[in-house]
């Protein structure tokens, strides 16, 4: 809406193994519109493949763009960071901003719990707090890896948990931003 308004292009990909939807950036206010109705009606489904999709885009997106990424990474990390790259190796100004489930973080479980497999993974049954520490463990060392693969290209990074206010964090995720852009 903002780079809209500023009459700036906006453009959106959703993606999962493949580009599902690709509205070439364009500054219209009906273009709004657009974009609207595709996150409206976009859902998650099939196995991701970030890494090969970055490289797609990469190699399709022609001009230098400002492109902000928001994904939860659930995906092989070396994969993606070299995707990233790619991005970054084009000129492309990229922001990542990685979406979790405060439960995957918390691992507020108590009771045994059936576990649904990610990207196609089969169901478990664990009894949680004999993993609680382990999990949690590893699960920053991704959150980490991530941060760090972004910093080390060059690129804004932003956690955003699903229990936050969006605008909140996406104010706080800008105006870092552009205080590190603007020194």
């Amino acid at each position: 809406y903002v780079v809209i308004k500023q009459q700036d292009a906006a453009g959106l990909c959703t993606v999962n193994d493949h580009v599902v939807d690709f509205l070439r950036p364009a500054s219209q206010p009906t273009h709004l519109k657009q974009i609207y109705y595709t996150l409206e009606h976009t859902e998650a489904s099939g196995e991701s493949g970030l890494g090969k999709v970055f490289h797609e885009l990469a190699e399709r997106i022609n001009r230098r763009s400002l492109i902000i990424i928001i994904s939860d990474l659930f995906d092989d990390l070396d994969s993606v960071m070299l995707g990233l790259k790619h991005f970054r190796h084009r000129k492309h100004d990229v922001s990542l901003l990685q979406v979790i489930d405060p439960a995957e973080q918390d691992f507020p479980f108590q009771e045994p719990v059936l576990f649904r497999g990610l990207e196609n993974l089969p169901e478990q049954m664990a009894e949680p707090r004999s993993l609680k520490k382990a999990y949690q463990a590893e699960f920053e060392k991704f959150l980490k890896a991530a941060q760090r693969g972004c910093r080390d290209l060059n690129m804004d990074y932003g956690l955003i948990r699903t229990d936050q206010s969006l605008d909140m964090a996406l104010s706080t995720f800008l105006s870092h931003r552009q205080s590190r852009v603007g020194s």
